[in-house]
């Protein structure tokens, strides 16, 4: 059977660099997206909140690939604060965000465990140190990382688990954001930019390369650990 790669959240910019980037690498990029994904080979179009479907979704693509990463890239961001956030909004979050992998690896683990294979999930460092406004989120991340961890220890030896955190990576969600600090678009990033060690905002085939290695035969050894790509946004002090 073909090598394959699926990647979740591929509409997205993170995601489409996602899926070129597994392609460069000789795999066939599997999305999943509510939205069409251009840059996979195979777009699937579903509702990463439905859960119990994704776990069927998960058995037909072990029945027809050999799957060398489950990458969970996908992901929801409601812009309300805490004991602001809707109950819907809550439940959504927690379904796409992090109930997602774990329904997907249940269907795909028989095929990532025979191939060597390993799940890669998409942090932020909002899971680690937040702003306000975007409560479920923040929440929803660093129960991603929780899960990482706890996943890593479930399915190894035979499937590795890691993340990558990524800091501000420029795309249309990045964008979408900044609506909560009424500041413009250029305002924010030159903050943004300021803040960061390297200075500037990162690229998603920044992401798409870490999550590359991860998957990758060099890092057979790595597993329950998440890597920072954040430009040392997370190493500077904030209160000084």
């Amino acid at each position: 059977m073909s090598r394959a790669v699926i990647v979740t959240g591929a509409a997205g910019g993170i995601g489409a660099a996602l899926c070129e980037r597994v392609r460069k690498d000789g795999y066939i990029a599997i999305g999943i997206d509510r939205y069409a994904a251009p840059a996979a080979d195979i777009d699937l179009q579903h509702d990463l909140s439905k859960s119990e479907q994704l776990v069927d979704v998960g058995r037909e693509l072990a029945r027809d690939y050999d799957l060398k990463a489950l990458v969970h890239n996908g992901a929801v961001q409601p812009i309300a604060r805490a004991g602001e956030t809707s109950l819907d909004e809550w439940v959504n979050a927690l379904r796409v965000n992090v109930i997602a992998v774990d329904a997907l690896t249940s269907g795909t683990r028989e095929n990532l465990a025979a191939n060597q294979g390993s799940v890669v999930v998409i942090s932020s460092v909002h899971g680690r140190a937040t702003t306000g406004g975007i409560t479920a989120y923040a929440t929803t991340k660093a129960a991603l990382e929780g899960w990482v961890r706890s996943a890593a220890m479930d399915l190894g030896p035979d499937i590795r688990v890691n993340a990558v955190c990524p800091g501000a990576i420029d795309t249309a969600k990045l964008r979408e954001g900044f609506a909560r600090w009424g500041e413009s678009m250029e305002a924010r990033k030159a903050v943004l930019r300021e803040r960061t060690a390297l200075g500037r905002i990162g690229e998603p085939s920044e992401v798409a390369g870490a999550v590359s290695f991860l998957i990758g035969d060099d890092a057979r050894f790595v597993t329950g650990t998440v890597l920072v790509v954040d430009g040392g946004a997370t190493a500077r002090l904030g209160t000084e």
